[in-house]
């Protein structure tokens, strides 16, 4: 299944297998660490990716933003990867991209990556450290907030899932008593692995769809 239905601090949400969640009474859509330009700069050092990174995830916003027709997205941090020019071809690209999109507003919660870029430039809002909707708390680090429930990325959250005697490391929501872990966005990005334990909800996002894990 590509969506697994959620209930978070009296929220309904929509985690959705692209990495993403949707709730909707904002009409918003989260997504975290989404890492644009990380390709360029691995080629940069000589580390031989793929280019068209940039291309896929945003292709993936696409589909998501068909999917749910939000009125906001928000990234929760780390929206980009590393130094950048008005000139790289990715910052072209998401500037493109965010006139084509000119009817919804965006907005990023600035990660520990963003000091790299301006993302202004792109047309996108910046929050610098945490954004208050109630009941959530939008930030980037996972940190507890007494003002409400923390949504959160930064960690790039991964779970093992065994299929008899194979394993398999694999991306995961997480949600703990007052913060969750979204999973990474980013095509290029990997992932820390986060142990079950009693009381964490865990959704792993599988080739085939989302898996909710059991404890």
């Amino acid at each position: 299944m590509t969506t697994h239905e959620i209930e978070v601090a009296g929220e309904h949400l929509t985690l959705h297998s692209e990495r993403a969640i949707y709730w909707h009474a904002q009409r918003m859509l989260l997504v975290s660490d989404v890492h644009f330009g990380k390709g360029a700069v691995f080629r940069r050092a000589g580390i031989a990716v793929p280019s068209g990174d940039t291309d896929d995830d945003l292709a993936r916003l696409d589909g998501l933003i068909a999917a749910f027709a939000p009125a906001t997205i928000v990234v929760l941090g780390d929206l980009v990867h590393g130094a950048a020019t008005e000139r790289s071809v990715w910052v072209e690209r998401v500037r493109q991209w965010r006139q084509a999109h000119a009817d919804i507003a965006i907005i990023l919660v600035a990660g520990n990556h963003d000091r790299h870029f301006d993302v202004r430039l792109l047309g996108i809002d910046v929050r610098p450290d945490r954004l208050l909707v109630p009941p959530f708390v939008l930030a980037h680090h996972p940190e507890a907030h007494g003002d409400g429930y923390t949504l959160s990325g930064h960690v790039h959250p991964g779970v093992v899932v065994r299929d008899g005697w194979r394993k398999h490391r694999l991306p995961a929501f997480v949600f703990d008593r007052e913060v969750a872990m979204l999973p990474a966005f980013g095509t290029l990005t990997g992932l820390h692995e986060t142990p079950a334990k009693p009381g964490r909800r865990i959704v792993a996002v599988t080739p085939a769809g989302l898996l909710p894990v059991m404890v």
